[in-house]
């Protein structure tokens, strides 16, 4: 198998039913979800993809939570290495970040217990540190209480993830991202990847990977294949067996697809499949009974309603047999390529843009937490309108931060804006990748704007009008964002 490009074929030829997809393209047209992209994977081949333009297959998507699918990996490597053993006592592993007084139950927690989510915390010790400058994460986690026995309570936990993180770069000397490169990323021919640090220099763990949707892919399907890869093997197979099934219980098995238990940071679903999640709908699911994978990038919040689709459509699609080539099968290609959120329509350019180039006090907050203080709208001979906001935010891992977004937004298109061009300190880094942004003219004068990031599930979605010297700012909000809209006032300088 290519390392870098995975093999394709039609469906049919892999024995899914074209219609299938059809429906579930339906489903997700009809329900609205924001999908960025979507790979089915049959018996070690793509036979169905597509990208929601502008978002494109070179794109890397944040995979948040998916991130500690990985982290477990190497957790499973490094113990067939002989290096630790799921029965270790955290505080053995650590004794250098350890508090003075460790509380009793800290002394009884295991690498298993991080592994499962069961360290005995009510909360995640992390939740709020991580917003504090220059805090450090390992000696906070350890000094916190802990409430239950390890092991006798789930309770999610990123700082848990991030523990492990911690100590694999005791044991080995090397970021989780280091090590994994060349046992598993190499291999599998993932090369674009980034990985976020903490403030101490470890790698997050339980977030902050960021991975095209074919490397998502190819991690899936080594999972499937129980961990071989081209004939070798990059994870003992009975690590992928324990990762993969239940380990803790963390519901009543009931309903949808967090309650069925919990594995070593795999979730467990239901139809025999487990599945790598991320917040807002990152997923990559593993369906062994039918030999198949389910990538998905996203920026929703109905996450279950979004597998109920995989469910309903994808997982009866899929056949014993090869099917013969039909006319849907077609209409599914042409439907996969089409994909598209579309820009803003570009509107009539008034003769009179008093507002072009003018520089706007401003007064208000954007529901993601960033104060506003000035803003500039310049129109381009091109047609595009140059945005520029500049601001405070008040919490962020180094603290307050000044802020600024500038973005030429294409009228009736998607323009690309690259990082280099968004002056950011603290806020807006090179991290968050391009930036999409398309502008439309109305009737009445005002501009409105809307945003894409391409590696982020962010949306930023503005009406601009102007009266006078006045300026309104409208941040029109985003229910599967949970972000409520916002109004700014500005008058000119």
């Amino acid at each position: 198998m290519n390392t870098k490009v995975l093999p394709r074929r039609r469906p049919e030829e892999a024995g899914v039913d074209p219609q299938g997809i059809v429906d579930f393209l339906d489903a997700v047209g009809r329900e609205k979800f924001d999908l960025r992209s979507f790979m089915l994977l049959r018996r070690g081949e793509v036979v169905a993809e597509g990208w929601w333009a502008p978002h494109a297959p070179e794109d890397r998507h944040a995979m948040y939570s998916v991130s500690k699918s990985f982290t477990s990996t190497a957790v499973g490597i490094a113990i067939s290495e002989g290096l630790l053993k799921v029965e270790d006592r955290v505080v053995d592993l650590l004794p250098h970040l350890l508090p003075d007084e460790p509380h009793p139950n800290l002394l009884k927690m295991t690498v298993h217990n991080l592994l499962t989510m069961g360290t005995g915390h009510k909360i995640d010790p992390l939740e709020k540190a991580r917003t504090q400058p220059n805090a450090d994460w390992a000696k906070i986690f350890l000094a916190a209480e802990v409430e239950n026995v390890p092991g006798s309570v789930f309770a999610y936990s990123s700082g848990a993830t991030y523990m492990l993180s911690v100590i694999l770069q005791t044991l080995t000397g090397q970021k989780v991202v280091d090590y994994l490169e060349p046992r598993l990323f190499a291999p599998l021919g993932i090369e674009r990847k980034s990985w976020q640090v903490s403030p101490q220099g470890y790698t997050t763990g339980g977030w902050g990977l960021k991975l095209t949707s074919e490397d998502l892919a190819k991690f899936g399907q080594l999972y499937l294949q129980k961990g071989l890869w081209n004939g070798d093997r990059l994870v003992p197979e009975n690590w992928v067996e324990l990762a993969s099934s239940k380990r803790i219980e963390n519901g009543d098995n009931q309903g949808g697809d967090w309650s069925r238990g919990y594995g070593y940071q795999f979730w467990v679903c239901r139809h025999g499949a487990y599945r790598a999640d991320g917040a807002y709908g990152q997923f990559c699911v593993i369906l062994p009974e039918q030999e198949a994978v389910v990538v998905l990038t996203s920026a929703i919040s109905r996450t279950q309603e979004l597998l109920e689709e995989v469910w309903a459509h994808l997982l009866p699609a899929m056949k014993e047999t090869p099917l013969a080539p039909s006319a849907i099968g077609e209409e599914a290609a042409k439907r996969l390529q089409a994909l598209e959120h579309a820009p803003l329509p570009a509107g009539a350019a008034p003769a009179d843009e008093s507002w072009s180039g003018r520089k706007y006090r401003l007064d208000g907050e954007l529901a993601v937490g960033l104060k506003l203080t000035t803003g500039r709208f310049t129109a381009q001979e091109d047609g595009t309108v140059f945005l520029e906001l500049e601001g405070r935010a008040d919490e962020t891992p180094q603290g307050a931060a000044n802020f600024a977004i500038a973005l030429r937004c294409g009228a009736g298109v998607w323009q690309r804006n690259e990082p280099s061009a968004m002056a950011g300190e603290g806020v807006f880094s090179p991290d968050n990748g391009p930036i999409y942004a398309s502008v439309s003219r109305q009737e009445d004068g005002s501009l409105t704007f809307a945003t894409r990031s391409v590696e982020e599930p962010d949306l930023l979605n503005l009406t601009a009008t102007f009266n006078g010297d006045q300026l309104e700012l409208v941040e029109h909000g985003s229910v599967e964002l949970h972000l409520k809209e916002s109004r700014i006032s500005g008058q000119a300088e």
